[in-house]
C-alpha cells in the first residue's frame, strides 16, 4: 500500500503540488568531469568493483505528517558520485553490500535520510 502511494504521489508531483504539504527534490551538485578508471592498482578480490551507489534525484514528499521517498536513477559506479554529477547514496566495501544498497535505493529504503 505504501509503495503504491509513493508511486501515485511521484506521478502526481509533476501534475500538481496541492496533494502534499512539502515536496523536496535533491539532485547531485557535483560538476561533470572526464571519467577515468584507475588502472594498475592492487584490488582485493573482496573489494567492490563498483563501490559507489549514486542517484539522479531524490523526491521527498511530506503529507499529513507522513514522509514518502522516491529515488530516481539509482546506479553503481566506480568513481565518486560527485564526479558524475549525481548525488551520493553511499560507498560500500564489497559487492554484496553495494548490491544491497542499490536495492535499498531503488526501493526507497535508505538507512537514514539527510
Amino acid at each position: 500500500m505504501k509503495k503504491y502511494l509513493i508511486v501515485m504521489i511521484a506521478l502526481s508531483v509533476s501534475v500538481s503540488f496541492s496533494v502534499a504539504d512539502t515536496i523536496e527534490i535533491k539532485s547531485g551538485d557535483g560538476y561533470r568531469s572526464d571519467l577515468t578508471t584507475v588502472q594498475g592498482t592492487f584490488r582485493s578480490r573482496h573489494q567492490s568493483r563498483f563501490p559507489y551507489v549514486c542517484y539522479d534525484k531524490r523526491i521527498r514528499v511530506m503529507s499529513h505528517g507522513e514522509e514518502y521517498l522516491s529515488y530516481k536513477g539509482c546506479t553503481r559506479v566506480n568513481v565518486s558520485c560527485a564526479s558524475t554529477g549525481r548525488a551520493h547514496f553511499g560507498k560500500y566495501p564489497n559487492d554484496y553490500k553495494a548490491y544491497k544498497a542499490l536495492q535499498r535505493c531503488r526501493n526507497a529504503r535508505p538507512r537514514f535520510v539527510d
